[in-house]
């Protein structure tokens, strides 16, 4: 099969390796389409995240959809020729975390594309059958794939509490951002502003159901946003750049006792915070860990037309492309919200 292994910063390559044979409890995958992700960027061009490092090479991807090659012994859940969207985590079922249902912070969790665990470019993988959900006929291999972000999006208004009558903000307008945004009118937040520096991505926020949508280099944002909020702060802010200072913009927003929900993987490892802003306003800071538990969640709401994850997808490249298609999600080039990889149909 043909994959392409990430053997150093920037060093990608499309090499033939042996077809997997899948084992007892998994699946063999045809893999179908595969998103290229912030945290795959980091990957590509630096090598680690935060202290995570790539310490051999590796396959990168972790959003993706795929049908079903084969089965190991044991499987029951699916078939060959069933199309399913994948959880990337691989999560134990033993340590206390998943005793408290935390799968997402396993202590022994594998997770696809994060070195060492191999990811989904490459043209077939084996994933065990718990962490995958078929999807119907009307889903297309590219929304499907988009369900990931779309999980950490929604796990994120999880984590943000009873957002029903409340007004949100969302800090980015990718893909996890603009899930925020869908996940919280979901939820029946009031009103959910959008922040960007991308045009582009901030017309599709106003798509999908913003409120307002606001240019992040405005230097008068923050009044801006409240003059829109009828003079008050925003209930709770989710900040989905990846930036410090997003970060810290958030915490200059939100109402006094308000939640900053952070989604965001900034390149800059450390996270510095003005505690005089947090500690006087008495806010609640929410880090967010992936997702925990949302996949089937997240089949339903697209299954049934309540969020709309094809309209994410900007770019599609071929596998032999990869290398070009990460320097246009690194770059956001000609508006990209999501560059996916087409492996098959």
């Amino acid at each position: 099969m043909k994959a392409s292994v990430l053997y150093a910063p920037g060093d990608m390559r499309l090499v033939d390796l042996p077809d997997p044979v899948p084992g007892a409890g998994e699946v063999l995958l045809k893999i179908a389409e595969v998103g290229i992700c912030a945290s795959d960027v980091h990957w590509f061009r630096e090598g680690h995240i935060g202290d995570q490092l790539l310490d051999q090479p590796t396959i990168l991807g972790h959003e993706f959809s795929a049908v079903v090659a084969g089965v190991g012994p044991g499987v029951t859940r699916v078939r060959v020729g069933d199309r399913v969207a994948v959880e990337p985590a691989n999560w134990c079922f033993q340590c206390d975390m998943c005793a408290t249902e935390d799968f997402n912070v396993c202590r022994n969790i594998k997770f696809a594309g994060t070195s060492p665990i191999d990811g989904a470019f490459r043209e077939f993988a084996n994933w065990p059958e718990h962490f995958m959900e078929k999807i119907p006929d009307h889903l297309s291999m590219g929304e499907a794939a988009m369900l990931e972000p779309l999980g950490v999006g929604m796990y994120a208004v999880d984590l943000a509490g009873d957002v029903r009558g409340k007004r949100v903000a969302v800090f980015g307008a990718g893909a996890v951002g603009l899930s925020a945004l869908q996940c919280a009118l979901a939820a029946g937040a009031e009103r959910v502003y959008v922040t960007d520096f991308i045009p582009a991505r901030l017309a599709l926020a106003n798509k999908l159901g913003a409120a307002q949508t606001f240019d992040a280099a405005d230097p008068d944002i923050i009044e801006r946003i409240k003059s829109s909020n009828g003079g008050t702060e925003p209930d709770i802010v989710f900040e989905a750049a990846g930036d410090n200072d997003a970060v810290r913009l958030a915490t200059r927003l939100v109402r006094p006792s308000g939640t900053v929900v952070i989604i965001g993987i900034p390149y800059d490892d450390d996270m510095v915070l003005s505690a005089s802003t947090v500690r006087r306003k008495g806010l609640k800071l929410q880090m967010v860990r992936r997702s925990n538990k949302t996949l089937a969640r997240c089949v339903r709401l697209v299954a049934d037309g309540r969020i709309d994850v094809a309209s994410y997808v900007t770019h599609r490249f071929p596998l032999d492309r990869l290398s070009q298609a990460f320097e246009v999600a690194a770059e956001r080039k000609d508006g990209a919200i999501r560059v996916v990889i087409r492996m098959s149909g």
